[in-house]
C-alpha cells in the first residue's frame, strides 16, 4: 500500500459524505487565498508516524503505515451548531465503520474569536490496511 493508496483509504468517506450533503472538501494545502466562511467546507489531513520497523522492507508496499487522520469543519458563525453537530455526525458514524480507524478524538466544538467560523473538529488514529 503506498502513501496516497492510504489517503485515499481515509479521505473516501469523508468526501462522500461531503457531496452528499453539497459541503464543499478541501483536501489540506488546496484552501483558497483569502478563503473566509462565506458558506462552510470541510477540510481533512492525514499525519504519518513511525513507520520504520524490520518488517517494512523496501517502499514498493510499505506494510505498518500509521498515523493520524484530522477531520475539520467549518461554518459560518453565529447561525447556530446544528448544521457543525449534523455534518459531524455523519462523518464520524463514517469513520466509525472503516476498518483501520481506532480512538476517535471528539468532534470537538468552537467559535473562533478572530475568524469568522464556527469550527468543529475530530482526530483518530489509523492503521492502514493492505
Amino acid at each position: 500500500m503506498t502513501l496516497q493508496d492510504t489517503r485515499r483509504h481515509f479521505e473516501t468517506p469523508v468526501v462522500n459524505t461531503c457531496a452528499a450533503l453539497g459541503i464543499p472538501y478541501r483536501p489540506a494545502n488546496t484552501l483558497e487565498p483569502n478563503g473566509d466562511a462565506y458558506s462552510e467546507f470541510v477540510e481533512a489531513r492525514l499525519q504519518f508516524g513511525a513507520m520504520t520497523e524490520d518488517v517494512v522492507g523496501d517502499c514498493t508496499d510499505l506494510e505498518n503505515i500509521r498515523g493520524s487522520f484530522i477531520i475539520e469543519y467549518f461554518g459560518p458563525k453565529g447561525r447556530g451548531p446544528a448544521r457543525a453537530q449534523e455534518v459531524m455526525e455523519l462523518i464520524f458514524c463514517e469513520m466509525l465503520s472503516l476498518k483501520g480507524t481506532s480512538n476517535i478524538s471528539g468532534p470537538n466544538f468552537t467559535e473562533l474569536d478572530d475568524r469568522p467560523y464556527y469550527f468543529a473538529s475530530m482526530s483518530m488514529s489509523i492503521k492502514a490496511v493492505n
